[in-house]
């Protein structure tokens, strides 16, 4: 009617599902012919045929964001803020729609370390050398893939004082922290609780990027379907959730991180593994308040130091065995680093006599900042590539954002991205521009006609 015509025969099929709209439309009409009625064709039969389709995909989105101590330079943090949280209000303009919460945002904040916080941590599996915190490391093989099974042990950072200013022996301040602090939330629809946890975000800490890449690639991985659903069970995380991270594959979902920072990987500390667990070579006589100390290979087999008991006095003796025998037993490590300073702890009871303050070379000698795990900056480039590459092999979409960034940040920012177009290079607000325009960019492919 719209175009004129008259006569014509349609037919419509129309077909709708929880996030899509088809219609396809047939029309025949019939022409009369101006000759060939003489061989006996009175009418021509012109079809036409079409369809239009409106499709609203899921989008699952982890927003991996820096919160290093250099965040707090430049107003960095405070720009960062405000991108952040214009990008997830655009974003979520699609749970507005009647077919339900389509989009889901993971928030990953990380700086020298990831804090799995509630309620992630009941939901993996992670190692019971202590569980007072939940910042987790991982292994070079775990980087090569985007999944973390449920069933698989994530070994936890120590709970541990790694460092401090003064001279002290008590536990005053855990590297990883106690409570939900720059913990990772999970899964969210809600703008409000969105923008209140970007609004909580503060700076400080060295810059672990490739956790915070590992994590965001498994919080969209399939694998963490079991963790959803319990969340969900459990009413942490939305029903309309239910099932999610999609298959990779799906042609109804789209996935996405975006990844963030303002400098380069650094320091990434921990207990060395063989101070990390069971027990010490530090023996303990509650009663007398005495400690012995094992120190092996000593010529004569005496080789335990016994402490004469004096807090500030580091004088004592050899002898074959801890002081009165079976009535000092071993403290564990654990125990030790949730009691004193990693530096007291090297000082005071593995210097032996201790007598010199300060001894950074020994202090050293039980962090970790280069074993077989992490080996500095190089290893963790090393491993947020192959990150990077499980995520690109699996078609999530990676854009990368190097914020006033030096030039080893936004090298593997460039390379982490899924494409040139993918990565931004920017100055002070202009970090506004460039969630905005991943912003916008999603949107795009989120609706297809």
């Amino acid at each position: 009617e719209i175009s004129g015509l008259e006569n014509y025969r349609l037919s419509t099929n129309v077909e709708e599902g929880l996030n899509f709209r088809r219609v396809e439309a047939y029309a025949e009409l019939e022409i009369n012919t101006l000759f060939m009625h003489m061989f006996g064709v009175r009418v021509l039969t012109s079809p036409a045929e079409g369809a239009a389709e409106e499709r609203i995909r899921n989008v699952e989105v982890s927003m991996v964001l820096d919160i290093s101590g250099s965040m707090g330079s430049n107003s960095r943090i405070t720009n960062m803020r405000t991108a952040a949280r214009e990008f997830v209000t655009t974003v979520l303009q699609a749970n507005e729609s009647d077919s339900g919460n389509l989009v889901s945002i993971s928030i990953i904040p990380y700086n020298g370390m990831v804090n799995l916080g509630e309620p992630l941590e009941s939901v993996v599996t992670l190692s019971g050398e202590h569980s007072q915190s939940s910042c987790v490391r991982f292994t070079e093989e775990q980087f090569t893939r985007t999944n973390i099974d449920p069933a698989e042990e994530i070994e936890r950072i120590a709970h541990w004082d790694y460092d401090h200013y003064f001279w002290y022996s008590d536990f005053r301040r855990p590297y990883c922290p106690t409570d939900n602090y720059g913990a990772i939330l999970p899964w969210e629809h809600d703008e409000d609780v969105l923008h209140a946890f970007i609004d909580n975000l503060q700076a400080n800490g060295w810059t672990a990027i490739d956790l915070g890449m590992k994590m965001g690639a498994a919080m969209l991985d399939p694998a963490a379907r079991t963790a959803v659903n319990t969340l969900v069970g459990s009413n942490e995380v939305h029903a309309d959730f239910t099932d999610r991270p999609a298959d990779f594959g799906n042609p109804e979902t789209i996935k996405v991180v975006v990844l963030m920072t303002d400098g380069e990987n650094t320091n990434q500390y921990d207990v060395r593994q063989p101070y990390k667990r069971g027990f010490s070579t530090i023996h303990y006589h509650v009663d007398d308040d005495r400690y012995s100390v094992y120190v092996a290979g000593r010529a004569d087999h005496e080789d335990y130091w016994i402490s004469n008991g004096e807090p500030d006095d580091w004088s004592g003796y050899w002898s074959d065995e801890p002081y009165l025998g079976d009535e000092s037993p071993a403290l564990s490590w654990p125990y030790l680093w949730a009691n004193y300073t990693g530096r007291y702890i090297a000082e005071r009871y593995l210097y032996i006599p201790a007598a010199q303050a300060g001894n950074w070379g020994l202090y050293n000698a039980i962090r970790n900042n280069g074993d077989e795990l992490y080996a500095g900056r190089t290893q963790a480039d090393n491993n947020l590539r192959a990150i990077c590459d499980a995520a690109n092999a699996q078609n999530i979409m990676v854009f990368s954002i190097g914020f006033e960034a030096p030039s080893g940040g936004r090298e593997v920012m460039q390379y982490c991205a899924s494409s040139p177009a993918h990565y931004y290079d920017v100055q002070g607000i202009e970090i506004s521009d460039a969630f905005a325009s991943i912003a916008r960019t999603i949107n795009q492919l989120r609706l297809i006609q």
